[in-house]
């Protein structure tokens, strides 16, 4: 009689564990964001940004053996953009795997066939969503934001081990039971995923080699006067300046040949004696360049002519290659 008495607690004491719904939530939905992170202008305008996160729906599961487990997924609403400042805007996509099919508004999907080790493959048991844009040219630099209107359907076991004895369920879900009951998915539970992306200014610069030519004295050398071309990001202004090269004596520019110099100087426009430097009222204003003036739509590039000068004044250095490298800088 004793070993049949202590069965019998057992049993009911399961039983009575096992009448509690809800008594071990196995599934949570929860707002997400995920970051695509950062990139320029231009390499948005070139490459597909990707990036992936959480779709909103975490499960710690349990693999009871005899149990069969529902999830589905729609996606209620999204633009399907990401948009930006002064109405610019990144269009993306979204998917279950990477580079996998993309979701659209309204269709249902059951993914209840997929194994739930793989399904719930995420960080934390969740669900993973992947991003990707599509190459935008002429974006403006600043964060782009997005979402996606998920909802969620779910069964799914909190508490067995070959059979199930609870389970976590989104509103609404009736499990079927043929043939008197039918599945019934219910109303869902609703979620969004919040997605940015940064977009940061960038240029693209050409600044052709500046030669002098040759002379036989430091004062034969004629000056030289070219163009350096620089278009940005659509909406930024900016100005340039340049430095002193690797081989300036104070505020001096020089070439150099082994241990000699050769000086020279560079000027703002074709004419002008006012020194292009690096700091302050040296520098060049977007605004004022030598052409394309204040124009900032990340296609057209804008002109700064300047005129090279090789100092007559100094003494004649001893024959040689004499090269410098100066560093344009540009700054919004």
């Amino acid at each position: 009689m004793h070993p049949s008495r202590r069965l019998t607690v057992r049993l009911a004491a399961f039983a009575a564990f096992a009448c509690f719904p809800g008594a071990a939530q196995a599934c949570t939905v929860a707002t997400t964001s995920t970051s695509l992170g950062s990139t320029s202008s231009y390499a948005a305008a070139q490459t597909v940004q990707q990036g992936s996160g959480s779709a909103g729906l975490s499960c710690d599961i349990l693999l009871a053996a005899l149990t069969t487990h529902y999830v589905g997924l729609s996606v209620d609403a999204s633009t399907f953009e990401l948009s930006g400042p002064a109405g610019s805007s990144i269009a993306f996509e979204a998917s279950l795997t990477p580079g996998g099919a993309a979701l659209g508004i309204g269709n249902f999907q059951n993914l209840s066939s997929l194994s739930l080790v793989s399904l719930f493959s995420g960080t934390d048991n969740m669900v993973p969503i992947y991003f990707r844009t599509t190459p935008t040219a002429a974006l403006r630099a600043g964060t782009y934001t997005g979402h996606l209107d998920l909802r969620w359907f779910y069964s799914v076991c909190s508490i067995g081990v070959v059979l199930c004895v609870n389970y976590s369920a989104s509103p609404g879900f009736v499990r079927p039971l043929p043939p008197l009951v039918p599945l019934n998915w219910g109303s869902g539970t609703p979620v969004r995923v919040n997605v940015e992306l940064t977009i940061e200014n960038d240029c693209i610069i050409d600044a052709p080699a500046l030669d002098f030519g040759s002379a036989p004295l430091a004062g034969g050398f004629s000056p030289v006067t070219q163009t350096i071309q620089i278009r940005c990001s659509a909406g930024a202004a900016y100005t340039v300046g340049l430095d002193n090269g690797d081989h300036a004596s104070g505020n001096v520019r020089r070439m150099a040949n082994g241990g000699d110099h050769l000086a020279y100087e560079i000027y703002k426009g074709a004419s002008s004696l006012d020194r292009w430097g690096l700091l302050g009222a040296e520098r060049r204003s977007s605004t004022a360049a030598d052409s394309n003036a204040g124009v900032y739509d990340s296609f057209t590039a804008q002109g700064f002519t300047y005129r090279a000068v090789v100092g007559p004044a100094q003494p004649t250095p001893s024959v040689g290659n004499y090269s410098d490298t100066v560093r344009i800088d540009v700054e919004f």
